[in-house]
């Protein structure tokens, strides 16, 4: 990954279109077409191993295979004959969605590319911290039936709203600062939640 990513060139490339759109100097359509290619690339591949493990973790595949029945349904399905397989629908639903995120990614400024980044992130780590506080208050201190608050989604409202503000009025120097070590963060913490998250398969 190192070598795909060289961090300094990189920054250096999107200084350049940055630059361009901002003096109005033209680009040919050579030089546009690989740097819109290698943020595809680079962004397909991030938001693939960060989403595969969001998937899994949510148990959100976009279809389940019956092995037994050779059989496909769609979404989520329980046992029926034989165990299901949801590693098929996760890993379509990732390239799916990977697919859609490179190619926004592709085809917005720098600018905003660094701080979607910056956003991405800063949700990626509130809107499990925020399911664990809830979690946290329900089996310590709240005083009344509360399991209703144990909610991915209520979770996430905080977490929106917190990452939202943060990369909104983050300053231009800490973004470009942060962004590139975030990009390499995003995947390996994404690679490493999944990793223990399978751990129990692998110590039987």
């Amino acid at each position: 990954m190192t070598q795909t990513l060289d961090l300094l060139d990189v920054d250096a490339r999107f200084a350049q279109r940055d630059g361009a759109h901002a003096i109005g100097a033209p680009q040919s359509a050579a030089q546009t077409k690989v740097s819109r290619f290698g943020t595809f690339a680079i962004t397909f591949g991030i938001a693939f191993a960060t989403l595969y493990t969001v998937f899994e973790r949510l148990n959100w595949p976009l279809f389940t295979f019956h092995p037994v029945l050779s059989k496909l349904d769609f979404g989520r399905e329980s046992a029926g004959v034989g165990p299901p397989m949801f590693w098929y629908g996760w890993l379509t639903l990732s390239a799916i969605s990977a697919l859609v995120v490179g190619l926004i990614a592709a085809n917005i400024s720098g600018q905003w590319l660094r701080r979607a980044t910056v956003f991405c992130c800063a949700l990626a780590a509130l809107w499990p911290a925020a399911l664990a506080g809830l979690r946290i208050y329900i089996l310590d201190y709240a005083a009344f039936d509360a399991d209703f608050l144990d909610s991915v989604w209520l979770a996430a409202i905080p977490a929106l709203v917190i990452a939202g503000a943060f990369s909104w009025f983050a300053s231009s120097q800490f973004v470009e600062r942060m962004w590139t070590r975030l990009l390499l963060i995003m995947p390996i913490g994404g690679l490493v939640v999944l990793g223990y998250s399978l751990k129990p398969w692998f110590v039987r």
